[in-house]
């Protein structure tokens, strides 16, 4: 969770400059950088053909509307959910491709998995922006669409999966993400 700490306590503009620990997409390259060195893909994040993706899950839905806010957002990444409070997605790109009036259009797919690898929810074609977006090549974009998912008291303890597939339906890329989080007795 080192990523998620550099890039919203060192990134409040939103740009993902070329400064000391922060966390850029490539201009070049089109993959994430953290002090300036490229970042290897994970299942949490990748890039290909300069468009990349990042997925996190907070209990902050707060900073949704605090996005756009004074000094950037900020929340505490979540990798134990407890039950009755909402573990919401936080989807973040970059680089997306433009359709000539200018507009975006990303949209995602979510799947979450219980332990046992069941489906416990999912949702298609969510908007991550289908409307003009900054289109400086390091403006990070946070997705118009989350989900959130409430553990309750009779779900299952272990181990759950949360797969997003992005999509740049304009550079005809498609990303793969995923988190986990623990479910606690």
């Amino acid at each position: 969770m080192k990523v998620l700490a550099i890039l919203f306590l060192l990134c409040g503009t939103l740009y993902a400059a070329d400064t000391t620990n922060s966390v850029s997409p490539a201009a070049t390259k089109g993959g994430w950088h953290v002090d300036g060195k490229p970042l290897d893909d994970s299942e949490a994040h990748t890039s290909t053909n300069g468009f990349g993706a990042m997925l996190f899950l907070t209990e902050d839905e707060k900073m949704f509307a605090n996005w756009d806010g004074p000094g950037g957002p900020h929340f505490k990444p979540v990798s134990v959910a407890r039950r009755g409070v909402p573990v919401c997605t936080v989807l973040i790109f970059v680089g997306a491709g433009l359709k000539s009036d200018g507009k975006a259009d990303v949209t995602f797919d979510v799947v979450v998995r219980k332990p046992d690898g069941s489906i416990y929810g999912k949702d298609k074609d969510m908007v991550g922006a289908q409307d003009q977006i900054d289109p400086a090549p390091r403006a990070l974009q946070l997705a118009r669409d989350y989900m959130g998912i409430r553990i309750e008291p009779k779900d299952p303890a272990g181990i759950y999966t949360v797969e997003v597939l992005v999509r740049d339906n304009v550079k005809k890329v498609e990303l793969r993400l995923k988190q986990r989080f623990t479910v606690e007795k």
